[in-house]
């Protein structure tokens, strides 16, 4: 698949499969910062970053700014998705990048792939609740227009924009543990666990040994709360003894869409 290259505000240049993800994974990582809020746990000069859910790598580029001196451990399964991110973070050093998901389980395992709509790839991606959540979205988005043509306008295309956005494929990927990464990598410590992996996560959390969640300092974690996984994924960390905040972005009120951050205190 061709990949389309986009310059940021920021004045970087990054590829992705296609241009309105770019702007909207900027928008939402580099000036909403929505994964790390005002009064954010401070991390160390050096963190140890995971990633799982990388897509094309924005949010490893947002921490190596952020954190200059941070170790990033990114994972992206989808082969066409990991290419943009080989390409985005191939110039930093220090980001370890693995063409795989973290789960419970080692396997293989098929992903449902939206080629046109990358970000709600996932191995529950369900078409009608993913197409539903970005409606939703869409018309909160629209609430502060001033110019009510171009609200109607946007809202009556609504249709014609989602045309084919969720057209999908299975793709066989790789799972893996984050425990056995942790060993194989030899880290002490991870100071930052980053989880967007649309509906995976419990599966994520379950792949941390007891032996690794006392080195977790701080996690983000964003659920898709269909059948009970917000309080799962909540409950999850205050077990492991993290403190939690549960925030839902405003954009995406009204839909499953919340965000877990946890923090060891």
């Amino acid at each position: 698949m061709a990949l389309t290259r986009k310059y940021l505000p920021n004045g970087e240049s990054v590829v992705g499969i296609n241009r309105s993800e770019i702007e909207y994974l900027y928008k939402e990582i580099f000036e909403d910062r929505t994964y790390v809020f005002e009064g954010f746990p401070t991390l160390p000069a050096n963190p140890v970053i995971v990633d799982a859910g990388a897509n094309i790598g924005m949010f490893s580029l947002f921490a190596v700014r952020q954190w200059p001196c941070s170790r990033v451990f990114a994972f992206e399964p989808v082969p066409d998705v990991f290419r943009a991110l080989e390409l985005n973070l191939r110039g930093f050093p220090a980001v370890t990048l693995h063409n795989c998901a973290l789960g419970e389980t080692v396997e293989h395992r098929d992903i449902v792939y939206y080629p046109n709509y990358t970000m709600m790839s996932g191995f529950g991606a369900d078409a009608d609740a993913d197409r539903a959540t970005v409606e939703r979205y869409v018309e909160n988005s629209t609430e502060g227009m001033t110019d009510t043509e171009a609200k109607a306008a946007v809202l009556e295309n609504m249709d014609t924009m989602l045309a084919g956005k969720f057209a999908q494929k299975t793709v066989s990927v790789r799972i893996e543990r984050l425990s056995d990464v942790v060993a194989r990598h030899g880290l002490d410590r991870i100071d930052l666990l980053k989880v967007d992996v649309e509906g995976f996560e419990l599966q994520v959390l379950r792949g941390i040994g007891d032996e690794i969640w006392p080195t977790i300092g701080n996690a983000v974690v964003e659920v898709a709360d269909r059948d009970g996984e917000l309080a799962a994924v909540d409950a999850m960390f205050r077990r492991n003894g993290m403190r939690t905040e549960v925030r839902q972005v405003s954009d995406y009120r009204g839909t499953d869409l919340h965000i877990v951050f946890a923090a060891r205190p």
